[in-house]
Protein backbone atom coordinates (compact mmCIF):
# COMPACT_ATOMS: atom_id res chain seq x y z
CA UNK A 1 0.00 0.00 0.00
CA UNK A 2 1.43 3.07 -0.98
CA UNK A 3 2.04 6.17 1.76
CA UNK A 4 -0.11 8.21 0.28
CA UNK A 5 -3.15 5.87 0.95
CA UNK A 6 -1.59 4.90 4.61
CA UNK A 7 -2.10 8.55 5.29
CA UNK A 8 -5.20 9.60 3.63
CA UNK A 9 -7.54 6.09 4.95
CA UNK A 10 -6.94 7.01 8.71
CA UNK A 11 -7.69 10.81 8.17
CA UNK A 12 -10.41 10.29 6.13
CA UNK A 13 -12.10 7.97 8.74
CA UNK A 14 -11.33 10.42 11.29
CA UNK A 15 -12.98 13.19 9.62
CA UNK A 16 -15.62 11.03 8.68
CA UNK A 17 -16.35 10.06 11.81
CA UNK A 18 -16.37 13.41 13.34
CA UNK A 19 -18.38 15.17 10.64
CA UNK A 20 -21.06 12.32 11.53
CA UNK A 21 -20.46 12.84 14.90
CA UNK A 22 -21.50 16.64 14.43
CA UNK A 23 -24.16 15.96 11.86
CA UNK A 24 -26.45 13.76 14.35
CA UNK A 25 -26.04 16.89 17.43
CA UNK A 26 -26.62 19.56 14.80
CA UNK A 27 -29.85 17.62 13.18
CA UNK A 28 -31.25 17.47 16.51
CA UNK A 29 -30.54 20.07 17.61
CA UNK A 30 -31.97 21.77 14.32
CA UNK A 31 -34.89 19.76 15.25
CA UNK A 32 -35.31 20.88 18.84
CA UNK A 33 -34.79 24.84 17.14
CA UNK A 34 -37.74 24.12 14.60
CA UNK A 35 -39.94 22.33 17.22
CA UNK A 36 -40.04 25.39 19.72
CA UNK A 37 -40.16 27.72 16.73
CA UNK A 38 -43.18 25.79 15.78
CA UNK A 39 -44.46 25.91 19.12
CA UNK A 40 -43.92 29.19 19.90
CA UNK A 41 -45.71 30.40 16.40
CA UNK A 42 -48.50 27.97 16.76
CA UNK A 43 -48.94 30.02 20.20
CA UNK A 44 -48.88 32.85 18.25
CA UNK A 45 -51.82 31.96 16.14
CA UNK A 46 -53.92 30.80 18.63
CA UNK A 47 -53.30 34.39 20.63
CA UNK A 48 -54.12 36.48 17.32
CA UNK A 49 -57.26 34.66 16.47
CA UNK A 50 -58.14 34.23 20.04
CA UNK A 51 -58.39 38.04 19.88
CA UNK A 52 -60.05 38.19 16.93
CA UNK A 53 -62.54 36.01 17.63
CA UNK A 54 -62.93 37.38 20.89
CA UNK A 55 -63.65 41.00 19.54
CA UNK A 56 -66.01 39.15 16.87
CA UNK A 57 -68.23 37.27 19.75
CA UNK A 58 -68.95 41.40 21.37
CA UNK A 59 -71.40 41.74 18.69
CA UNK A 60 -74.65 40.93 19.38
CA UNK A 61 -75.05 38.81 16.21
CA UNK A 62 -71.51 37.52 15.45
CA UNK A 63 -70.52 37.42 11.96
CA UNK A 64 -67.14 36.56 10.29
CA UNK A 65 -65.97 34.47 12.79
CA UNK A 66 -66.15 31.62 10.26
CA UNK A 67 -64.69 33.18 7.38
CA UNK A 68 -61.94 34.44 9.89
CA UNK A 69 -60.84 30.61 10.35
CA UNK A 70 -61.45 29.76 7.06
CA UNK A 71 -58.81 32.10 6.31
CA UNK A 72 -56.64 31.29 8.63
CA UNK A 73 -56.57 27.39 8.10
CA UNK A 74 -55.58 28.53 4.43
CA UNK A 75 -52.06 28.94 5.36
CA UNK A 76 -49.51 26.55 5.21
CA UNK A 77 -48.29 26.05 8.44
CA UNK A 78 -51.84 25.76 9.71
CA UNK A 79 -53.18 22.14 9.72
CA UNK A 80 -56.89 23.59 11.31
CA UNK A 81 -59.00 25.57 13.39
CA UNK A 82 -61.91 24.61 16.36
CA UNK A 83 -63.77 26.91 17.70
CA UNK A 84 -65.74 25.41 21.29
CA UNK A 85 -68.74 26.71 23.22
CA UNK A 86 -69.02 27.21 26.76
CA UNK A 87 -69.90 23.23 26.96
CA UNK A 88 -66.94 21.76 24.88
CA UNK A 89 -68.83 21.31 22.14
CA UNK A 90 -67.53 22.61 18.24
CA UNK A 91 -69.40 25.42 17.16
CA UNK A 92 -66.96 26.58 14.30
CA UNK A 93 -64.93 24.40 12.07
CA UNK A 94 -62.25 25.33 9.40
CA UNK A 95 -62.91 24.14 6.31
CA UNK A 96 -61.89 20.54 4.99
CA UNK A 97 -59.38 19.15 5.64
CA UNK A 98 -59.33 20.71 8.40
CA UNK A 99 -59.69 18.78 12.38
CA UNK A 100 -61.87 16.48 13.68
CA UNK A 101 -63.29 17.59 17.01
CA UNK A 102 -61.29 17.19 20.13
CA UNK A 103 -61.86 13.61 22.13
CA UNK A 104 -59.61 11.84 24.77
CA UNK A 105 -56.89 13.95 26.04
CA UNK A 106 -58.12 16.76 23.71
CA UNK A 107 -61.36 16.83 25.40
CA UNK A 108 -60.40 17.07 28.71
CA UNK A 109 -57.31 19.83 27.90
CA UNK A 110 -60.37 21.39 26.47
CA UNK A 111 -62.88 21.39 29.46
CA UNK A 112 -59.83 22.30 31.28
CA UNK A 113 -59.54 25.40 29.14
CA UNK A 114 -63.00 26.43 29.34
CA UNK A 115 -63.58 25.33 33.21
CA UNK A 116 -60.29 26.78 34.48
CA UNK A 117 -59.48 29.16 31.86
CA UNK A 118 -55.85 28.02 31.28
CA UNK A 119 -54.07 27.30 27.75
CA UNK A 120 -52.92 24.13 26.74
CA UNK A 121 -50.67 22.42 24.38
CA UNK A 122 -50.44 18.60 23.32
CA UNK A 123 -49.12 16.53 20.37
CA UNK A 124 -51.10 14.24 18.64
CA UNK A 125 -51.54 12.29 15.29
CA UNK A 126 -54.61 13.34 12.99
CA UNK A 127 -55.01 11.20 9.09
CA UNK A 128 -51.69 9.70 9.99
CA UNK A 129 -50.21 13.56 10.23
CA UNK A 130 -48.41 14.95 13.79
CA UNK A 131 -49.46 17.94 14.73
CA UNK A 132 -49.49 20.26 17.54
CA UNK A 133 -52.42 21.69 18.95
CA UNK A 134 -52.40 24.80 21.13
CA UNK A 135 -56.17 25.43 23.24
CA UNK A 136 -56.81 28.53 24.57
CA UNK A 137 -59.93 29.82 26.48
CA UNK A 138 -62.02 32.50 24.60
CA UNK A 139 -63.21 35.16 27.00
CA UNK A 140 -66.22 37.70 26.75
CA UNK A 141 -65.75 41.71 27.85
CA UNK A 142 -66.47 40.63 31.66
CA UNK A 143 -63.45 38.22 31.30
CA UNK A 144 -65.52 35.34 31.65
CA UNK A 145 -65.08 31.94 29.74
CA UNK A 146 -67.69 31.66 27.06
CA UNK A 147 -65.71 28.99 25.03
CA UNK A 148 -62.69 27.64 24.05
CA UNK A 149 -59.94 27.75 20.38
CA UNK A 150 -57.86 25.14 19.42
CA UNK A 151 -54.83 25.89 16.62
CA UNK A 152 -53.43 23.21 15.31
CA UNK A 153 -50.05 23.24 12.97
CA UNK A 154 -48.47 20.12 11.19
CA UNK A 155 -45.06 18.96 11.93
CA UNK A 156 -44.49 17.59 8.56
CA UNK A 157 -42.67 20.97 7.45
CA UNK A 158 -40.59 20.22 9.93
CA UNK A 159 -39.29 16.77 9.35
CA UNK A 160 -38.89 18.26 5.42
CA UNK A 161 -36.49 21.17 7.10
CA UNK A 162 -34.78 18.04 9.29
CA UNK A 163 -34.60 16.05 6.02
CA UNK A 164 -32.87 19.05 4.21
CA UNK A 165 -30.26 19.58 7.42
CA UNK A 166 -29.38 15.83 7.01
CA UNK A 167 -28.65 16.02 3.14
CA UNK A 168 -26.69 19.36 3.87
CA UNK A 169 -24.50 18.00 6.23
CA UNK A 170 -24.05 14.85 4.32
CA UNK A 171 -22.96 17.15 1.14
CA UNK A 172 -20.73 18.86 3.14
CA UNK A 173 -19.28 15.94 4.78
CA UNK A 174 -18.56 14.55 1.49
CA UNK A 175 -17.67 17.86 -0.48
CA UNK A 176 -15.07 18.00 2.57
CA UNK A 177 -13.83 14.33 2.29
CA UNK A 178 -13.46 14.71 -1.21
CA UNK A 179 -11.74 18.26 -0.73
CA UNK A 180 -9.68 16.30 1.60
CA UNK A 181 -8.92 13.77 -0.66
CA UNK A 182 -7.38 15.48 -3.59
CA UNK A 183 -5.33 18.43 -0.97
CA UNK A 184 -3.92 14.90 0.64
CA UNK A 185 -2.89 13.26 -2.67
CA UNK A 186 -1.38 16.61 -3.90
CA UNK A 187 0.42 17.57 -0.59
CA UNK A 188 2.02 13.91 -0.05
CA UNK A 189 2.91 13.97 -3.60
CA UNK A 190 4.77 17.44 -3.61
CA UNK A 191 6.29 16.93 -0.09
CA UNK A 192 6.70 12.85 0.21
CA UNK A 193 6.50 11.19 -2.96
CA UNK A 194 8.24 13.49 -5.05
CA UNK A 195 11.84 13.99 -2.73
CA UNK A 196 11.24 9.78 -1.83
CA UNK A 197 11.48 9.50 -5.58
CA UNK A 198 14.38 11.82 -6.07
CA UNK A 199 15.84 9.76 -2.82
CA UNK A 200 15.06 6.11 -4.77
CA UNK A 201 16.64 7.91 -7.95
CA UNK A 202 19.48 9.08 -5.94
CA UNK A 203 20.15 5.23 -4.39
CA UNK A 204 19.60 4.00 -7.85
CA UNK A 205 22.67 6.19 -9.28
CA UNK A 206 25.15 5.47 -6.48
CA UNK A 207 24.30 1.80 -6.44
CA UNK A 208 24.92 1.66 -10.32
CA UNK A 209 28.13 3.44 -9.61
CA UNK A 210 27.15 7.24 -10.56
CA UNK A 211 28.82 9.08 -7.46
CA UNK A 212 28.42 12.17 -9.09
CA UNK A 213 24.88 11.93 -8.79
CA UNK A 214 23.37 14.52 -5.96
CA UNK A 215 20.03 15.24 -4.57
CA UNK A 216 18.37 18.60 -4.74
CA UNK A 217 17.53 20.07 -1.22
CA UNK A 218 13.83 19.73 -1.25
CA UNK A 219 11.60 22.91 0.53
CA UNK A 220 9.02 20.31 1.71
CA UNK A 221 10.67 19.62 5.38
CA UNK A 222 13.45 20.39 7.30
CA UNK A 223 13.74 16.51 8.02
CA UNK A 224 14.12 15.90 4.21
CA UNK A 225 16.19 18.25 3.60
CA UNK A 226 18.72 17.34 6.22
CA UNK A 227 18.20 13.54 4.27
CA UNK A 228 19.01 15.39 1.27
CA UNK A 229 22.10 16.46 3.02
CA UNK A 230 23.48 13.66 4.86
CA UNK A 231 23.05 11.42 1.17
CA UNK A 232 25.07 14.26 -1.09
CA UNK A 233 27.35 14.27 1.88
CA UNK A 234 27.71 10.35 1.66
CA UNK A 235 28.07 10.09 -1.93
CA UNK A 236 30.65 12.79 -2.00
CA UNK A 237 32.64 10.54 0.71
CA UNK A 238 32.15 7.56 -1.63
CA UNK A 239 33.14 9.68 -4.39
CA UNK A 240 36.46 10.90 -2.43
CA UNK A 241 36.96 7.13 -1.97
CA UNK A 242 36.36 5.55 -5.40
CA UNK A 243 38.90 8.59 -6.49
CA UNK A 244 41.47 7.16 -3.96
CA UNK A 245 41.04 3.99 -4.84
CA UNK A 246 41.43 4.54 -9.05
CA UNK A 247 44.38 6.75 -7.94
CA UNK A 248 45.86 3.61 -6.19
CA UNK A 249 45.05 1.79 -8.80
CA UNK A 250 46.44 3.80 -11.42
CA UNK A 251 49.77 4.36 -8.71
CA UNK A 252 49.88 0.36 -9.00
CA UNK A 253 49.89 0.32 -12.70
CA UNK A 254 52.44 3.23 -12.97
CA UNK A 255 54.58 1.04 -10.33
CA UNK A 256 53.91 -2.29 -12.30
CA UNK A 257 54.81 -0.23 -15.46
CA UNK A 258 57.99 1.06 -13.89
CA UNK A 259 58.75 -2.61 -12.72
CA UNK A 260 58.19 -3.98 -16.51
CA UNK A 261 60.77 -1.04 -17.38
CA UNK A 262 63.31 -1.60 -14.96
CA UNK A 263 62.99 -5.21 -15.92
CA UNK A 264 63.57 -4.14 -19.29
CA UNK A 265 66.40 -1.93 -18.58
CA UNK A 266 67.56 -4.73 -16.26
CA UNK A 267 67.72 -7.10 -19.67
CA UNK A 268 69.46 -4.57 -21.46
CA UNK A 269 71.57 -3.88 -18.93
CA UNK A 270 72.75 -7.92 -19.45
CA UNK A 271 72.72 -7.41 -22.95
CA UNK A 272 74.94 -4.49 -23.24
CA UNK A 273 77.53 -6.16 -20.63
CA UNK A 274 77.70 -8.83 -23.38
CA UNK A 275 78.00 -6.83 -25.86
CA UNK A 276 80.36 -4.40 -24.78
CA UNK A 277 83.44 -6.45 -24.88
CA UNK A 278 82.33 -7.10 -28.36
CA UNK A 279 82.08 -3.38 -29.59
CA UNK A 280 84.67 -1.85 -27.82
CA UNK A 281 87.63 -3.79 -29.50
CA UNK A 282 86.57 -2.74 -32.90
CA UNK A 283 85.84 1.27 -31.94
CA UNK A 284 89.27 1.12 -30.55
CA UNK A 285 90.92 0.12 -33.76
CA UNK A 286 88.48 2.66 -36.08
CA UNK A 287 89.41 5.06 -33.41
CA UNK A 288 93.31 4.72 -33.48
CA UNK A 289 93.22 4.17 -37.53
CA UNK A 290 91.30 7.59 -37.46
CA UNK A 291 93.90 9.40 -35.51
CA UNK A 292 96.66 7.77 -36.73
CA UNK A 293 95.36 9.32 -40.32
CA UNK A 294 94.69 12.74 -38.55
CA UNK A 295 98.59 12.93 -38.11
CA UNK A 296 99.22 12.93 -41.87
CA UNK A 297 100.57 15.99 -42.90
CA UNK A 298 99.03 15.90 -46.64
CA UNK A 299 95.45 15.62 -45.56
CA UNK A 300 93.07 17.97 -47.40
CA UNK A 301 90.74 19.69 -45.07
CA UNK A 302 87.40 17.69 -45.85
CA UNK A 303 89.16 14.81 -44.95
CA UNK A 304 90.32 16.24 -41.78
CA UNK A 305 86.85 17.66 -40.74
CA UNK A 306 85.87 13.82 -41.57
CA UNK A 307 88.43 12.50 -39.86
CA UNK A 308 87.96 14.60 -36.65
CA UNK A 309 83.69 13.82 -36.95
CA UNK A 310 84.76 9.67 -37.12
CA UNK A 311 86.75 10.07 -33.85
CA UNK A 312 84.43 12.41 -32.29
CA UNK A 313 81.19 10.16 -33.03
CA UNK A 314 83.46 6.95 -31.73
CA UNK A 315 83.85 8.81 -28.70
CA UNK A 316 80.04 9.24 -28.40
CA UNK A 317 79.27 5.53 -29.21
CA UNK A 318 81.86 4.98 -26.78
CA UNK A 319 80.03 7.53 -23.67
CA UNK A 320 76.55 5.78 -24.73
CA UNK A 321 77.78 2.35 -24.24
CA UNK A 322 78.51 3.10 -21.27
CA UNK A 323 75.58 4.37 -20.46
CA UNK A 324 73.51 1.39 -21.36
CA UNK A 325 76.23 -0.25 -19.15
CA UNK A 326 75.57 2.10 -16.37
CA UNK A 327 71.75 1.94 -16.48
CA UNK A 328 71.28 -0.99 -14.11
CA UNK A 329 73.50 1.44 -11.64
CA UNK A 330 71.02 4.71 -12.39
CA UNK A 331 73.94 7.15 -12.94
CA UNK A 332 73.14 10.52 -11.88
CA UNK A 333 73.51 13.19 -14.68
CA UNK A 334 76.18 14.97 -14.62
CA UNK A 335 74.24 18.65 -14.60
CA UNK A 336 75.60 21.81 -16.30
CA UNK A 337 74.78 25.05 -18.05
CA UNK A 338 74.63 24.24 -21.72
CA UNK A 339 72.93 25.55 -24.61
CA UNK A 340 70.05 23.10 -25.91
CA UNK A 341 70.23 24.80 -29.36
CA UNK A 342 73.89 24.20 -29.55
CA UNK A 343 73.30 20.61 -28.49
CA UNK A 344 70.61 19.93 -31.54
CA UNK A 345 72.77 21.60 -34.30
CA UNK A 346 75.79 19.40 -32.69
CA UNK A 347 73.34 16.46 -33.28
CA UNK A 348 72.06 17.83 -36.80
CA UNK A 349 75.69 18.10 -37.76
CA UNK A 350 76.20 14.34 -36.82
CA UNK A 351 73.21 13.35 -38.92
CA UNK A 352 74.01 15.67 -41.74
CA UNK A 353 74.96 12.66 -44.43
CA UNK A 354 71.56 10.66 -43.61
CA UNK A 355 69.68 14.14 -43.50
CA UNK A 356 71.28 15.28 -47.00
CA UNK A 357 70.71 11.35 -48.27
CA UNK A 358 67.22 11.34 -47.25
CA UNK A 359 66.36 14.79 -48.74
CA UNK A 360 65.18 16.27 -45.99
CA UNK A 361 64.70 19.92 -44.86
CA UNK A 362 65.02 21.35 -41.76
CA UNK A 363 63.05 24.27 -40.34
CA UNK A 364 64.13 26.42 -36.92
CA UNK A 365 61.13 28.26 -35.25
CA UNK A 366 62.35 30.54 -32.53
CA UNK A 367 65.85 31.53 -30.71
CA UNK A 368 68.80 29.17 -30.82
CA UNK A 369 69.79 29.72 -27.47
CA UNK A 370 67.58 27.95 -25.23
CA UNK A 371 69.75 27.23 -21.75
CA UNK A 372 68.99 24.54 -20.35
CA UNK A 373 70.73 22.87 -16.88
CA UNK A 374 71.71 19.27 -17.69
CA UNK A 375 74.17 16.55 -19.04
CA UNK A 376 75.47 17.60 -22.88
CA UNK A 377 75.91 13.64 -23.48
CA UNK A 378 72.66 12.48 -22.05
CA UNK A 379 70.79 15.49 -24.04
CA UNK A 380 72.92 14.60 -27.01
CA UNK A 381 71.96 11.02 -26.91
CA UNK A 382 68.19 12.40 -26.23
CA UNK A 383 68.15 14.53 -29.58
CA UNK A 384 70.39 12.16 -31.78
CA UNK A 385 67.55 9.30 -30.91
CA UNK A 386 64.37 11.82 -31.73
CA UNK A 387 66.27 12.74 -34.98
CA UNK A 388 67.25 9.50 -35.99
CA UNK A 389 63.12 8.60 -35.59
CA UNK A 390 61.82 11.30 -37.96
CA UNK A 391 64.52 10.44 -40.52
CA UNK A 392 63.46 7.06 -40.74
CA UNK A 393 60.01 7.80 -40.53
CA UNK A 394 60.71 10.51 -43.53
CA UNK A 395 62.81 8.07 -45.54
CA UNK A 396 60.61 6.92 -47.56
CA UNK A 397 59.20 10.23 -48.69
CA UNK A 398 59.89 12.01 -52.26
CA UNK A 399 63.64 13.93 -51.67
CA UNK A 400 62.77 17.56 -51.25
CA UNK A 401 59.08 17.02 -49.53
CA UNK A 402 60.13 15.99 -46.03
CA UNK A 403 60.67 18.07 -43.77
CA UNK A 404 61.64 18.94 -40.11
CA UNK A 405 60.43 21.28 -37.70
CA UNK A 406 62.66 22.65 -34.80
CA UNK A 407 60.71 25.00 -32.17
CA UNK A 408 62.61 25.91 -29.12
CA UNK A 409 60.90 28.49 -26.65
CA UNK A 410 62.43 29.76 -23.33
CA UNK A 411 59.15 29.70 -21.24
CA UNK A 412 55.83 27.64 -21.50
CA UNK A 413 53.42 30.79 -21.21
CA UNK A 414 50.53 27.57 -21.40
CA UNK A 415 52.00 26.13 -18.10
CA UNK A 416 50.95 27.37 -14.53
CA UNK A 417 53.11 29.74 -12.95
CA UNK A 418 55.05 27.48 -10.85
CA UNK A 419 56.03 25.72 -14.02
CA UNK A 420 57.08 29.31 -16.16
CA UNK A 421 60.97 28.66 -15.95
CA UNK A 422 60.77 25.85 -18.35
CA UNK A 423 62.40 25.70 -22.16
CA UNK A 424 60.04 24.09 -24.34
CA UNK A 425 61.44 21.82 -27.76
CA UNK A 426 59.27 20.61 -29.90
CA UNK A 427 60.51 18.42 -32.72
CA UNK A 428 57.67 17.67 -35.66
CA UNK A 429 58.30 15.89 -38.57
CA UNK A 430 55.48 15.47 -41.79
CA UNK A 431 55.81 11.68 -42.48
CA UNK A 432 52.96 8.89 -41.67
CA UNK A 433 52.92 9.62 -37.91
CA UNK A 434 52.34 7.12 -35.13
CA UNK A 435 49.51 4.67 -35.01
CA UNK A 436 46.80 6.34 -32.35
CA UNK A 437 46.90 2.61 -30.25
CA UNK A 438 50.65 2.75 -30.00
CA UNK A 439 51.13 6.35 -28.65
CA UNK A 440 50.40 5.06 -25.06
CA UNK A 441 53.29 2.78 -25.14
CA UNK A 442 55.78 4.31 -27.60
CA UNK A 443 58.16 5.12 -25.37
CA UNK A 444 57.91 1.50 -23.66
CA UNK A 445 61.20 -0.17 -23.91
CA UNK A 446 61.42 -2.84 -26.92
CA UNK A 447 58.04 -1.02 -28.51
CA UNK A 448 59.36 0.22 -32.16
CA UNK A 449 57.08 1.53 -35.35
CA UNK A 450 59.91 0.50 -37.63
CA UNK A 451 59.26 -1.86 -40.26
CA UNK A 452 62.55 -2.98 -40.93
CA UNK A 453 63.01 -3.72 -37.08
CA UNK A 454 64.11 -1.36 -34.39
CA UNK A 455 65.37 -2.26 -31.32
CA UNK A 456 62.69 -0.48 -29.61
CA UNK A 457 65.31 1.38 -27.09
CA UNK A 458 65.70 4.64 -28.10
CA UNK A 459 62.85 6.37 -27.08
CA UNK A 460 62.60 4.44 -23.93
CA UNK A 461 66.28 5.62 -23.37
CA UNK A 462 65.15 9.19 -24.06
CA UNK A 463 62.58 9.12 -21.49
CA UNK A 464 64.49 8.07 -18.83
CA UNK A 465 67.02 10.71 -19.23
CA UNK A 466 64.85 13.38 -19.44
CA UNK A 467 62.59 12.15 -16.58
CA UNK A 468 66.40 12.33 -15.00
CA UNK A 469 66.60 15.67 -15.86
CA UNK A 470 63.15 16.65 -13.47
CA UNK A 471 61.51 17.01 -17.37
CA UNK A 472 59.02 15.24 -19.96
CA UNK A 473 58.84 14.01 -23.12
CA UNK A 474 55.58 13.46 -25.10
CA UNK A 475 54.57 11.81 -28.39
CA UNK A 476 51.40 13.25 -30.37
CA UNK A 477 50.33 13.33 -33.67
CA UNK A 478 50.47 16.60 -35.75
CA UNK A 479 48.04 18.97 -37.51
CA UNK A 480 48.57 17.83 -40.70
CA UNK A 481 49.95 14.59 -40.24
CA UNK A 482 53.37 13.47 -38.94
CA UNK A 483 54.54 13.38 -35.31
CA UNK A 484 55.41 15.78 -33.32
CA UNK A 485 57.97 14.91 -29.95
CA UNK A 486 57.04 17.52 -27.43
CA UNK A 487 60.42 17.77 -24.57
CA UNK A 488 60.28 19.87 -21.43
CA UNK A 489 63.19 20.77 -19.39
CA UNK A 490 64.02 23.06 -16.37
CA UNK A 491 65.55 26.54 -17.61
CA UNK A 492 69.09 26.78 -16.73
CA UNK A 493 68.13 29.93 -14.20
CA UNK A 494 66.03 27.59 -11.88
CA UNK A 495 68.77 24.94 -11.99
CA UNK A 496 71.43 27.21 -11.06
CA UNK A 497 69.41 28.80 -7.86
CA UNK A 498 68.64 25.12 -7.10
CA UNK A 499 72.44 24.56 -6.98
CA UNK A 500 73.54 27.50 -5.17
Amino acid sequence: MKLSTRLLLPLLATVATVMTAFAVWAVRQRALTLTGQAERETQAYALALGLAIEFAYRDPTPKGIQEIIDRVSRERTIYGVLVYDADGSVQYASEPPGIPPAGGEAAELVRSSVVLGTVASMRRELDGQEVYSVIRPIRDPLSRVIGALEVAQPLSFLDAQIAQTRQRFILNTVTLLFALTILILWLTRQMVSKPLNRFVAAAQALGSGELTHRIGRPQAGRELAELADEVNRMASHLEGARSRLVAEGEERLDLERRLRQTEKLAALGNLSAGLAHEIAAPLHVIRGRAEQLLRRADIDAATDRNLRIIVEQIGRITVIVRNLLDFTRRREPRFDDIDAGEVICAVLEFLDGEIGHAGIGIEWEGTRNVFIRGDRDLLYQVFTNVFMNAIQALAPLEPGTARITVRTTETDVATSSSKADRAIIRIEDNGPGIAPELLPEIFEAFVTTKSTGGTGLGLAVARSIIEEHDGTITASAGKNGGAVFRIELPAASSRVSAHV
